[in-house]
């Protein structure tokens, strides 16, 4: 099968993808829904903007896999561990009083932490791993304890992008039952384990992000070193200034 797609092409997609998915939570939800007065609206037009709603969050689900993908890449080519930790834990520390405001409209809220967050303990389980040479057990344990920890800090992604990250590691080599992995966790994490979860459309778009993942050509793509880094709490702190200019009409 030819490969089409660069890091720089996935990275694009899954940016995309996240923007439509905060603008729907933020714009749409926090600045138009959670603030219009009844009146502003027609039952069907209120109708709609759920609806629409739905649809940004449903089309997110492809950010996030590819973003877990993307960081064990990142890991298996860069050639300053250090660097690349310090990074994001700079970046995760500058974009969490943006992503407090704008999602939780207070500058510091402890009910969610950014995903910039889990992705750098993503990196710090995969370094230790390595540093245990890979050894099955031991990356169990340190997977289960990371997954735990994501999940009491309330880390955006928590758990599910933790054992995805692991399973995108560890199964680097086995295309097959390393897809099929993700596809369980992802199943599993959905805590649905129904056909109508099965067929459920967060499940399934999640599901199809594997789709541009298996076409990724190993290429780098255009350098955009810094460019999430920079976009990720830009585009929060403008989306909250949108919904600010929003709402005080609406009041």
């Amino acid at each position: 099968m030819k490969k089409y797609f660069t890091g720089s092409t996935l990275k694009l997609l899954a940016v995309v993808s996240m923007l439509i998915d905060h603008a729907g939570q933020i714009v749409l939800k926090n600045g138009i829904i959670l603030n219009a007065p009844y009146s502003a609206f027609t039952d069907k037009a209120f109708s709609m903007l759920l609806s629409l709603l739905d649809v940004c969050h449903i089309i997110g689900r492809l950010a996030f896999p590819i973003f877990c993908f993307l960081l064990v890449e990142g890991f298996l080519h860069t050639h300053n561990l250090k660097k690349y930790m310090l990074n994001l834990g700079i970046f995760a520390i500058v974009s969490e009083p943006v992503y407090d405001l704008a999602f939780r409209g207070q500058f510091i809220s402890s009910e969610a932490q950014n995903v910039l967050f889990t992705l750098l303990l993503g990196l710090v389980i995969l370094a230790a791993i390595k540093k245990l040479n890979n050894n099955i057990p031991a990356a169990c344990i340190l997977t289960a304890a990371g997954a735990f920890l994501a999940y009491k800090c309330m880390l955006d992604g928590s758990y599910y992008g933790v054992l995805l990250m692991v399973a995108f590691y560890l199964l680097r080599d086995k295309p097959f039952i390393k897809y099929i992995t993700a596809a369980l966790i992802m199943y599993g994490c959905g805590l649905d384990f129904t056909i109508k979860g099965m067929l459920n459309p967060y499940f399934l778009t999640a599901l199809c992000a594997l789709i541009p993942i298996s076409l990724y050509n190993g290429k780098r793509g255009i350098r955009m070193k810094y460019f999430f880094y920079i976009f990720y709490p830009a585009h929060l702190l403008i989306l909250f200034i949108i919904t600010s200019q929003i709402i005080i009409p609406l009041l």
